[in-house]
């Protein structure tokens, strides 16, 4: 395993790379997590793949610039990395905004995708293929109002990384949903300030992504995927129904694509908890590449 820092030409970008002879696969965390979500993951793939481990540009051990945070942007970054390290084509997964940036690697680079999985990105927010049932004047409304609340809401410092990881841990256990990788991502990520005080990435970034966040169209890039796509859908009970309907027509958008239900699945969380059902979802979905 080596640890990289890749420069785009724009900014740097911080990877694991675990070198083997086999195909790349490109791994993408989730807002405000990092490139130590993976480690339950990297144990099913090592042995056969050569795999690289992403911390999103304003995550982890990247740069953090104040801008850049649309998803086509955190695409061209990876796709950089790519170019860097000599990888003409991987394989990608991605939770949540990573997702999100899978989704734009393979619509607006399609030669450089091999297949695509899926943890999140199955619904826009507004439209055909959005979960608002409002008006687009009340939708863009809710939007100026969440942001707002985001933009004057008190920046949360903390003493110590051991604060920071505490709290976490208390609001996390809430739901069951802690363990050593948790508290891994957020050691890592964790970020001093000029003070000597501790904060999240995401307190920093949080606006900037969410103000494009709210008018993806993600239908625009769905119909221009080519490449085998894996859609993992969230399997919490009581999952809105609404969801489920909007997803189901995105997939139908797919020229090549696959729905897997793994029990238990928890949006963006079970790759850090119980990470065996999402892992042998994605390797069987990769044989089933490989032999076609």
């Amino acid at each position: 395993m080596n640890d990289k820092r890749i420069y785009t030409g724009d900014i740097n970008i911080q990877i694991k790379e675990y070198e083997n002879d086999g195909e790349t696969v490109i791994f993408l965390h989730f807002g405000d997590g990092n490139l130590m979500m993976w480690q339950k993951v990297v144990p099913f793939f090592q042995d056969n793949y050569h795999l690289i481990l992403v911390d999103l540009r304003g995550h982890g051990k990247s740069d953090k610039p104040a801008e850049g945070y649309h998803i086509d942007d955190t695409a061209h970054d990876v796709v950089m990395v790519m170019k860097e390290l000599g990888i003409k084509k991987a394989h990608v997964v991605g939770s949540s905004l990573g997702a999100e940036t899978g989704l734009s690697m393979a619509a607006n680079y399609p030669s450089k995708i091999l297949s695509l999985v899926l943890d999140g990105a199955l619904f826009s927010n507004f439209g055909p293929y959005g979960l608002w049932e409002g008006t687009e004047d009340e939708f863009n409304a809710h939007a100026v109002q969440v942001l707002e609340k985001m933009r004057n809401a008190p920046k949360k410092l903390y003493p110590s990384v051991d604060a920071l990881v505490k709290e976490s841990r208390e609001d996390f256990e809430k739901h069951g949903w802690w363990s050593d990788t948790f508290e891994a991502v957020k050691r890592y990520g964790a970020i001093k300030n000029e003070e000597g005080k501790y904060k999240s990435c995401w307190s920093d970034i949080a606006e900037e992504y969410t103000k494009n966040y709210f008018f993806y169209k993600l239908e625009d890039y769905y119909q221009k995927i080519k490449c085998p796509v894996l859609m993992l859908p969230d399997e919490i009970p009581g999952q809105d129904e609404n969801e489920k309907r909007v997803m189901e027509s995105l997939f139908k958008l797919l020229e090549n694509g696959k729905i897997v239900n793994v029990p238990g699945l928890i949006h963006p969380f079970g790759w850090m908890l119980e990470p065996e059902g999402a892992c042998n979802a994605v390797l069987d979905f990769l044989d089933d590449i490989r032999e076609k």
